[in-house]
């Protein structure tokens, strides 16, 4: 698996600290792989629009 560091302001990250049931790198994991299939079905739907 590839590692990604991204950087959060200090305030932001110390308001997910008061909630440590939120789970920051899964979240983003999860939001990441969303994105990407809208992205993909996105992508797909143009391309029929130019048939």
């Amino acid at each position: 698996m590839a590692t990604f560091t991204i950087s959060i302001p200090r305030e932001l990250k110390q308001e997910f600290s008061e909630f440590p049931e939120i789970n920051l790198t899964e979240y983003l994991k999860k939001r990441l792989i969303v994105r990407l299939e809208e992205l993909k079905k996105f992508e797909i739907l143009k391309n029929q629009r130019k048939i």
